[in-house]
């Protein structure tokens, strides 16, 4: 979802390249071949439900396909090994990988503007799939086609984690299936445990209880650690701050950020709709009520106690501070752990870090009379089929979003780059099972305990809001959270704000 990888060769390949080279012409097809889109080709054989597995893989040998993703650990290492995709079907895959507001770019122009350049795309739930949901191909034509090889675990929602298939398969309804779980980044704690263990006298001294965190520590006592560490830090620099926020540029993950402490408290939600399927009629927000204010006030409080460079550290920023030493807590996506498991890069590294779900609800804090709940929300990047392209196409499209979402797949990418799996079936692997304990040579399997266990779990787990202008919706929340955090407006003011846009984007 967000982390790119370290050393890898990205390529920009702009619309205009797109359209100069959808015009090539492109020799030695042979017969039945034909060039569709932005470089991809499309060459077919018959094969009927009796033909051998063998010659359903190869029905479309010698056709090309684009697939445009994120720049995450799952393409990257599906790219290092297209020589396995290849000699099973003879189909050859380019894979584009960019910043994830680049791909949802050229993605949008590619779908709304009825071209197929790229036939795969990776469908993150609520920047790419929410606004783009109509321009996917129907997936659920392909699962049980006998003509088609079908993966042997299936493609239901229990072959995967708890929820994944509801955040980037489906959208509205569950009457069309978008795409399939390819790569997820899920909230959790990481925290430094040797500092947390070596300072507990003196927090306690201060506040009464021990210095830890659990699945029963709340946002209030994050709030109070990050006091503590505060304090510290002013009077010996070599103590790190305590915590800090997801900020910066990047909206999404701004308005991710405080969705997590909202959700805790009550379950509280944006709209009134069905979390998991979201609406395109979403109607008056919540923004504006006294559960929204009061969380807003806390939420600027952590900041004031946060980490100095605080507005400025988005999700990868705020991942190096904590490498580098800087803090001793954050909520993160779980995806990350291998860096800061990375003893070259990180000073986190080597049993310092520990893992936890994220914080829950303070009970006293909680006005609209809900439970308080360890909020956990995620993105869920998907693997889609553009519309517009061929039937064919799309044929030789799913061919490769099955294969690349494989339980062997995963694992390999788990191995390899440090991914985060999204099929079930990978946790059962003894090797998997082993490695989430220390010491461990898959270091994001640290945080299956507190992901896959429990933080994705309802009633933990929050998705929302997926509505058509969700974009939209986290520029305008980033936009008035950051104010209120920089002290230019009053939480209430933040928040009223909040509402009369929203309410304003959705003619509520």
């Amino acid at each position: 979802m967000f982390r790119p990888i370290k050393g890898a060769v990205r390529r920009r390949v702009s619309r205009r390249e797109f359209l100069q080279r959808g015009g090539a012409l492109v020799a030695g097809l042979g017969a039945g071949g034909l060039i569709v889109g932005g470089g991809s080709t499309i060459v077919s054989t018959r094969v009927q439900a009796q033909s051998s597995d063998d010659a359903k893989w190869k029905q479309f040998s010698g056709s090309k396909l684009v697939f445009m993703s994120e720049n995450t650990p799952p393409s990257f290492a599906i790219r290092d090994n297209l020589k396995a995709f290849y000699d099973l079907t003879g189909i050859d895959v380019e894979i584009l990988t960019d910043d994830l507001p680049v791909v949802q770019q050229k993605v949008g122009i590619d779908l709304r503007g009825g071209s197929a350049d790229f036939q795969l795309n990776y469908v993150q739930d609520k920047p790419i799939g929410a606004p783009f949901a109509e321009f996917y191909a129907d997936m659920s034509k392909f699962i049980g086609d006998d003509s088609l090889p079908q993966d042997k675990d299936g493609y239901g929602a229990e072959a995967w984690f708890d929820n994944f298939l509801d955040a980037c398969g489906y959208y509205y309804t569950r009457d069309r299936l978008v795409a399939l779980p390819y790569d997820a980044a899920v909230a959790c704690t990481f925290y430094r445990q040797d500092l947390f263990e070596k300072m507990t006298k003196d927090f306690e001294a201060d506040y009464g209880y021990r210095l830890e965190f659990t699945k029963e520590t709340t946002w209030k006592q994050v709030n109070d650690i990050a006091k503590f560490f505060k304090m510290m830090h002013e009077k010996d620099n070599s103590i790190p701050y305590g915590y800090a926020q997801h900020q910066g540029s990047f909206a999404w993950t701004t308005q991710l950020d405080i969705q997590r402490m909202l959700f805790a408290h009550g379950r509280w939600t944006d709209f009134n709709v069905d979390d998991k399927l979201g609406s395109r009629t979403p109607g008056k927000t919540n923004w504006g009520d006294p559960q929204s204010v009061l969380i807003m006030e806390k939420f600027k409080e952590q900041a004031d106690n946060s980490h100095p460079d605080n507005l400025a550290n988005g999700t990868l920023q705020l991942n190096t501070v904590y490498q580098a030493g800087q803090i001793a807590m954050q909520v993160q996506y779980h995806e990350f752990a291998a860096s800061v498991e990375d003893p070259k890069t990180s000073a986190a590294a080597g049993g310092k870090t520990a893992y936890a779900p994220c914080p829950r609800g303070e009970p006293s804090w909680i006005v609209n009379g809900g439970e308080a709940v360890n909020g956990t929300n995620c993105g869920i990047g998907g693997i889609g089929i553009n519309a517009n392209a061929s039937e064919d196409l799309q044929k030789a499209a799913w061919i490769f979003a099955s294969w690349a979402v494989s339980t062997n797949n995963q694992f390999s990418v788990l191995k390899g780059l440090g991914g985060t799996p999204t099929r079930k079936s990978v946790l059962a692997i003894p090797e998997v099972g082993a490695a989430r304990e220390r010491p461990t040579a898959m270091p994001n399997a640290l945080t299956f305990d507190a992901v896959y266990d429990y933080g994705i779990l309802d009633p933990n787990f929050v998705l929302g809001p997926k509505i058509p202008k969700s974009n939209e919706y986290h520029q305008i929340l980033a936009s008035e959270v950051q104010k209120c955090l920089a002290g230019e407006t009053s939480p209430e003011e933040a928040c009223k704000a909040i509402q009369t846009q929203l309410d304003e984007l959705n003619e509520a």
